[in-house]
C-alpha cells in the first residue's frame, strides 16, 4: 500500500507526469519488492527507484535526452541552469514545445518540471566530464577522519581543477552559457556516488543556481553565479543569505564564475577565496 507520505514524494521526484509516476511505482511494487503486498512501500524504495531509472535511462528518459540537443530545447534549458532571464513570452514557440514535451513546467518561475528531470539532465550534459574525472586510488581525500564532508577542501580543488581545466572543457560543452554550472555539478557528482545527496533549484530569471549538498547528516549551501557585472558579487550576498534563512541556515558559500576569457582578467587575479559575514550569515565567497 502506498502511504501518503510515499505518494507525496513520488509526486515531487515525477511531477505527475503520467509514464514516470507508473515507471516508479511498478518498480517499487513489481523490482524492489517482488509483487509481495504484504511488504510495507517505504520512502527509501521511492528514492531507490529514482537512481535506477536515472541510471539505467529506459525508453522515455531516452527520448528526453535526444530533444536536449535540439536548439529550441537548448537555449531554454541552459537559461535554466544559469538562473537567466529569456527573451520571450508566454506564445513564444520554444517555451510551447518544451511545455509540450514536459520538460519544463506550466508555472512561473520557469524551471525543470520535476525532480527525476531536474537530476537526470546535468548529469546527462556533463556525463563525459564525469568519466574523466577519477578518483586517486581509494582514499577520497574529500573526506574528513571522522566521515564528514571536507567542503573547503573539495571547492578548493575544484579551483584548481576549474583553472587548469575550464577553458578546454567549455569549448567541448554543446550548453557552453551553462559550462561552468555543468563542470562544478561534474565535479561534486563524487559527492553522489560517495553517499551524499545533492538537491538543484534551478529557475529563469532568478540569476542563479542554488545547491543544496547532503552528506553523512551535514548540509552544504553552495549558490552559483556568472560574474556579469559589478553588481553580481553584492548581489550574490544578498541573494544566498535570503535563501539560508529559508533553510534556518548561517552559513553557505558563494561561487563566481568571471565570463570574461584569461587573456583579460588572468588567473592569478581572478582565483580568490574569501570568508566574510554578511547579514548574520557566514559567507565564503569562491571566485574563478
Amino acid at each position: 500500500m502506498f502511504t501518503k507520505e510515499v505518494i507525496n514524494r513520488i509526486y515531487e521526484l515525477t511531477g505527475g507526469q503520467p509514464w514516470l509516476v507508473n515507471a516508479v511505482a511498478n518498480e517499487i511494487v513489481e523490482k524492489i519488492l517482488k509483487s509481495d503486498y504484504t511488504k510495507k512501500i517505504t520512502l527509501a524504495h521511492a528514492e531507490e527507484v529514482k537512481e535506477n531509472l536515472i541510471a539505467r535511462r529506459d525508453t522515455h528518459l531516452d527520448s528526453l535526452i535526444d530533444k536536449l540537443k535540439e536548439e529550441r530545447v537548448k537555449n531554454i534549458v541552459s537559461a535554466i541552469i544559469n538562473g537567466d532571464g529569456v527573451l520571450f513570452d508566454n506564445y513564444d514557440d520554444s517555451l510551447l514545445y518544451c511545455r509540450d514535451l514536459g520538460i519544463i513546467s506550466e508555472t512561473k518561475p520557469i524551471r525543470i518540471a520535476n525532480e527525476i528531470y531536474r537530476e537526470i539532465i546535468p548529469r546527462v550534459l556533463n556525463r563525459n566530464l564525469q568519466d574523466s574525472i577519477e578518483e586517486e586510488g581509494e582514499t577520497k581525500w574529500y573526506i574528513k577522519p571522522n566521515g564528514k564532508l571536507d567542503m573547503d577542501k573539495l571547492l578548493k580543488a575544484f579551483q584548481a581543477f576549474y583553472r587548469e581545466n575550464s577553458e578546454m572543457w567549455l569549448e567541448k560543452f554543446d550548453y557552453k552559457e551553462a559550462g561552468p554550472h555543468l563542470l562544478l555539478m561534474a565535479f561534486l557528482q563524487r559527492v553522489i556516488n560517495g553517499g551524499g545527496k545533492i538537491n538543484r533549484e534551478m529557475a529563469v530569471g532568478t540569476g542563479r543556481t542554488d545547491l543544496l549538498i547532503e552528506f553523512n547528516g551535514d548540509k552544504f549551501v553552495l549558490e552559483l553565479k556568472l560574474n556579469r557585472l559589478p553588481s553580481t558579487k553584492q548581489k550574490g550576498l544578498d541573494q544566498i543569505s535570503r535563501y539560508l534563512d529559508t533553510l534556518g541556515m548561517t552559513k553557505g558559500y558563494l561561487i563566481l564564475f568571471e565570463i570574461k576569457p584569461s587573456s583579460i582578467i588572468p588567473w592569478e587575479t581572478r582565483v580568490k577565496w574569501e570568508t566574510l559575514s554578511h547579514q548574520n550569515k557566514e559567507i565564503t565567497i569562491v571566485e574563478m
